[in-house]
């Protein structure tokens, strides 16, 4: 059994033809075949069933237990060939959402700097999921995001640093200026600036409108918060935002739902344990690790 075997598979699996498989691959479909067959003669088991080359791909219980095992290793060892190829590297390489972004990374780069080794940070933005997704493709070392629900797997250094209310915005002249709590059902007639879907508070305002059983009227999808935010103020709709990137933020009112009814915004800072930090970024890990923002040092 070799790596580039089970590369073959898994990606077999996922696509469900041979001829797929070989062209992403760039080689030929006895290459595939040959590659399932080795497998296949190793475990004593066909591991992947098919009645003829036009019938669907499925496979035996050996197949789906390889499968998943596979992939596990496949990550394993795609994070041991990075992390031994860098052995060297002086950079840390951090994936932050747009929320968490904006609430940590300068306290983050503050802390780096006075540990003089603000070099060591290599960062990039992007959503949630995202983060998380490189994280565990290995190509990012630590992400650093916000989530509906806290996530608790041990296979990553969770840190958690704080959790926040999402609570609905509107403008200081909104018909709602003096309401300071609504029910998920008030907000069905509300026109809404939104972001895109996959994004955190995007995912909330659909659970609201869940709970108070009504689609979201959205009147415009922005791309960043602070357009939200300035669209809000211009009365062009409200929005669901997280309280606590609020807090610098003039010219908006507040409003909360119900108890009950109430969605909250987990913050976090996750690393992989199979992530082993060479000399040159243990600092940094360690900084990262026991971070805590500059409110509450």
């Amino acid at each position: 059994m070799n790596e580039k075997d089970l590369l073959y598979f898994c990606k077999l699996v996922e696509t469900g033809n041979y001829t797929i498989t070989a062209n992403f691959f760039d080689v030929t479909q006895p290459t595939i075949s040959m590659a399932i067959k080795r497998l296949a003669d190793k475990f004593k088991d066909p591991l992947i069933l098919q009645k003829n080359r036009k019938s669907k791909i499925s496979l035996t219980d050996a197949g789906e237990l390889l499968y998943r095992k596979a992939k596990i290793l496949l990550q394993d060892i795609a994070s041991i060939n990075y992390d031994v190829m860098h052995a060297s590297d002086k950079k840390i390489r951090l994936a932050f959402s747009g929320e968490a972004g904006s609430l940590y990374i300068a306290d983050i780069i503050q802390q780096f700097y006075e540990a003089g080794i603000a070099n060591l940070i290599d960062s990039k933005i992007e959503r949630s999921a995202n983060a998380f997704s490189d994280l565990t493709n290995g190509r990012v070392d630590v992400a650093i995001y916000s989530w509906m629900v806290p996530i608790n797997d041990p296979e990553y250094y969770i840190h958690n640093l704080q959790r926040t209310e999402l609570v609905a915005i509107t403008s200081k002249t909104d018909k709602w200026h003096d309401v300071h709590e609504v029910s998920a059902a008030d907000l069905r007639n509300r026109k809404f600036i939104a972001r895109k879907r996959g994004y955190l508070t995007r995912e909330c305002l659909e659970q609201v409108a869940n709970l108070g059983d009504f689609t979201p009227q959205i009147a415009y999808t922005a791309t960043t918060m602070k357009l939200l935010i300035d669209l809000v103020k211009r009365n062009v709709g409200i929005a669901l935002a997280m309280e606590s990137s609020l807090k610098d933020v003039s010219g908006i009112h507040v409003i909360h739902l119900k108890p009950g009814q109430r969605l909250w915004a987990y913050m976090q800072i996750a690393m992989r344990k199979s992530f082993i930090p060479n000399k040159y970024q243990q600092k940094g890990i360690n900084i990262l690790r026991h971070f805590k923002p500059d409110d509450y040092r």
